[in-house]
């Protein structure tokens, strides 16, 4: 355990101690959060995740996942309305209708657990919704994660196809707008998990850099001292 600052002075103190996410009131700023998951996570990763569930936690996420319900919702219309839409792989609009519906299911799930966060249920009945919930929300994790790399093989095993019949090769065709939005959802895939990891890392490191430079200013100004 590795402790700046002397022990009347704690708030600048970078140490990793067991501790989980506490009930906290709302007013508490985000960067206030996460300065203090700093002080009580228990190692770095520790630290990564707590600021991860706190950024997801805030209204900015909320809004973002909001929005990014339509692409599931079209993904399903999509899929359903041209399943026979793409001789030169029927299971292309296959992937884009059950894509659409676990992604919609996963966005539905974080958001009920956002609003969820605004209603305390008692001890009890957190505990055991709260079980359920993480039960299904591993589950449809599981299954988007699979789907999304059977998503990757179609697409590259597919690359540019035609989009429209012709007399030589009848069956070699997809429509664009199947084929366009299967394409799409596993870029936009692609994009929230690096914008994501970007996002935390940058305030990970910000936070970590912010209470080395305060340590080392303590302990210079200590030893003038």
């Amino acid at each position: 355990m590795e402790i700046y600052g002397d022990d009347n002075n704690n708030r600048y103190t970078s140490r990793w101690s067991v501790s989980e996410l506490r009930d906290r009131q709302t007013n508490i700023s985000v960067f206030a959060r996460i300065n203090e998951e700093y002080i009580d996570a228990e190692h770095f990763f520790d630290f990564v995740r707590k600021t991860t569930s706190i950024l997801f936690q805030t209204k900015a996420a909320s809004f973002l996942f909001a929005i990014s319900l339509i692409l599931p919702i079209i993904m399903i219309s999509v899929g359903i309305s041209n399943l026979e839409e793409c001789p030169l792989n029927r299971n292309i609009p296959v992937f884009v209708l059950v894509g659409g519906a676990l992604g919609l299911l996963k966005l539905l799930q974080v958001l009920w657990k956002q609003y969820n966060r605004h209603s305390a249920p008692t001890e009890e009945e957190g505990n055991d919704t709260q079980n359920g919930s993480a039960f299904m929300d591993v589950l449809t994790t599981l299954f988007l994660v699979i789907w999304f790399i059977y998503g990757n093989h179609l697409i590259w095993y597919h690359r540019l196809p035609r989009f429209e019949q012709t007399t030589e090769d009848p069956e070699h065709w997809c429509a664009k707008n199947v084929y366009s939005l299967a394409l799409i959802s596993v870029a936009y895939m692609y994009a929230f998990v690096t914008l994501t990891i970007l996002i935390v890392l940058i305030v990970v490191f910000t936070v970590h850099f912010q209470y080395r430079r305060r340590a080392i200013q303590e302990a210079k100004e200590a030893g003038c001292t």
